[in-house]
């Protein structure tokens, strides 16, 4: 990975051929570009989005048998983590950032919705069928409409969004700023304000009708990564391995009620300030 910083980073040419063909593995044009853009700045973050936009332009005018609304999302992607990195590299605040992440995600979706409503139709009817084939033996089945919709289009463009950002903010710690990233990520905590009004959105998606149980996963999602962060901080700070990283992870993928336990643990560690508390017990396993 490494080696696919450096050669981003050696000029315009060896990053636009990254961010052209890079499209071809999932997460790597847009991480390229949020590296370019943490790096050099905006105007250079924009050359590289272009070659990275003309795969999925192709894709949405000539391409029938994918549905466009993907492919929109995509590009919608990409200028979310464009935004999103040079805000990050302006102010340097994790928290700014996945909040704006949230809030751009949420209205890109909505942007969509108006702007190609004849393809969010097409998308909805694909979805709906699906769910319906899935679930035609079980009663009281759900079918998600139009507001599910943009919920999970809102939530699949932040979490790609944060994961190219993060991607991209690691390269370049790897190359100028060895160690950098990992200490950003550890004190990566919201202000008790952002948090709690995060955190009633998302009890308010769960306790409304399950059309609006997808924009719970949007809400949460900062939320969701600071607890993670808190997790990273605890292994490290009482030096228990990388080993203990990968059984949450697994735990993480494999056990869905453990993501509302770090959306909660996100909440607290953001009004008690936890790694405070962690920092007066003795280190060590």
């Amino acid at each position: 990975m490494r080696a696919l910083a450096e050669f981003i980073m050696r000029g315009r040419l060896q990053a636009a051929l990254v961010a052209l063909f890079g499209s071809l593995v999932p997460l790597v044009s847009p991480a390229a570009i949020s590296l370019v853009t943490l790096s050099k700045g905006l105007s250079e973050g924009a050359l590289v989005m272009l070659w990275a936009l003309l795969p999925l332009l192709i894709t949405f005018y000539y391409v029938s048998d994918l549905s466009p609304m993907i492919t929109l999302s995509s590009i919608a992607g990409l200028l979310v983590v464009l935004a999103a990195s040079e805000l990050l590299r302006l102010s340097a605040s994790w928290s700014r950032t996945l909040i704006f992440v949230l809030i751009v995600s949420g209205l890109a979706a909505k942007v969509l919705d108006v702007l190609f409503t004849e393809q969010a139709n097409a998308l909805e009817l694909i979805v709906a069928n699906l769910f319906s084939q899935v679930q035609q033996e079980q009663e009281n089945a759900f079918v998600p409409g139009r507001t599910f919709l943009l919920g999970v289009i809102g939530y699949v463009i932040a979490l790609t969004s944060v994961v190219c950002l993060v991607l991209g903010r690691w390269w370049q710690a790897t190359l100028s700023n060895p160690g950098g990233f990992q200490l950003e990520f550890h004190q990566l905590r919201f202000d008790p304000m952002s948090a709690a009004a995060l955190f009633v959105g998302v009890a308010a998606c769960y306790f409304a009708p399950h059309e609006y149980s997808s924009w719970a996963g949007l809400l949460g999602l900062p939320l969701l990564l600071g607890g993670i962060a808190l997790v990273h901080y605890a292994v490290a700070f009482y030096q228990l391995g990388g080993h203990w990283l990968a059984i949450f992870y697994v735990g993480l993928f494999m056990v869905g009620p453990l993501s509302l336990v770090l959306v909660g643990l996100g909440l607290l560690d953001s009004i008690m300030n936890i790694r405070s508390r962690l920092a007066r017990r003795p280190k060590g396993p």
